[in-house]
């Protein structure tokens, strides 16, 4: 399965949000999942107990920070194709498909 987790702190009193995200980077990358960071939320690949018990840290520790806090997970859970490395196989897929490499 993979998720794109996109995690929004409100009410922290700055525009800039990257000191508290980074946090929530951090968390993802102690879950020991693989993932992607990307410039508008985080594409992590688990199973769903997994990943929703990450995305209940995300919050809790944003909300220990921010005031409020938006959180939208994107699911794609395919069950044709199970096991781990979707993250990687999609992008490889694709860049086949376009007969070249993709910037990531």
């Amino acid at each position: 399965m993979l998720a794109l987790l996109d995690v929004v702190p409100i009410g922290t009193g700055s525009a800039s949000l990257s000191g508290l995200l980074a946090q929530v980077v951090t968390l993802i990358d102690q879950s020991g999942l693989d993932y992607r960071v990307g410039p508008m939320g985080t594409t992590v690949e688990g199973e769903w107990d997994q990943i929703m018990a990450l995305a209940k840290r995300c919050r809790d520790a944003t909300l220990h920070t921010a005031d409020r806090v938006m959180m939208t997970i994107q699911i794609d859970d395919r069950k044709d194709q199970p096991g781990a490395g979707r993250i990687t196989a999609k992008v490889q897929s694709l860049e086949a498909k376009v007969g070249k490499p993709l910037k990531q």
